[in-house]
């Protein structure tokens, strides 16, 4: 945890965007802009000991300009993470210590379940809770209740909702997976 690193003084903060080599942090002291120290990223093994977003890192302020250094990423409790493009074994770590994830696939000429259960693997993979959410029911509200069926199938246990974003239909029944 961050209590080694409170001992020494270190501040903490949550990566909310990642650019390149910039970040921006969530601290109690609201988004301020980060960078990585040049031994964090000496010593890392691969990306994907870099922070993400999602990451809990110890911080020290650089200066006096207000950037952030950030010394440690603090252990993940999840990761959603992908082999790098063009790369055989190098990891990248898209999202870390995320909860749920929301696997959204439109009732359109985009919606495919076999697509839906790659993404369900890398959510369970993960450690986060998935939950599959079907949008666009307007498009074809006859076979929407059909199409819910399908993806339980190939989901057991896991919450399917089915709503129309454009219309605001039943968006309430997101509520339960968000903080």
């Amino acid at each position: 945890g961050f209590a080694p690193y409170a001992a020494e003084g270190y501040g903490v903060g949550r990566v909310l965007l990642q650019h390149n080599k910039i970040y921006v942090l969530h601290t109690e002291g609201g988004e301020k802009q980060a960078e990585v120290t040049g031994r964090l990223r000496h010593e890392a093994a691969g990306p994907h000991e870099l922070p993400a977003v999602g990451d809990w890192v110890a911080t020290r302020e650089r200066g006096t300009d207000g950037t952030l250094m950030i010394h440690a990423v603090l252990p993940r409790s999840s990761k959603f993470s992908r082999k790098m493009p063009w790369s055989w074994t190098d990891e990248q770590v898209v999202a870390a210590n995320v909860d749920t994830v929301f696997l959204v696939s439109g009732l359109d000429g985009d919606y495919n379940p076999r697509r839906i259960e790659r993404y369900l693997i890398m959510a369970w993979e993960s450690g986060a809770r998935p939950v599959v959410v079907l949008n666009k029911a307007d498009l074809d509200p006859e076979g929407a209740a059909e199409r819910v069926a399908e993806v339980e199938g190939v989901a057991p246990g896991v919450s399917v909702v089915l709503l129309s974003a454009k219309r605001d239909e039943q968006l309430s029944q997101l509520e339960p997976f968000v903080g």
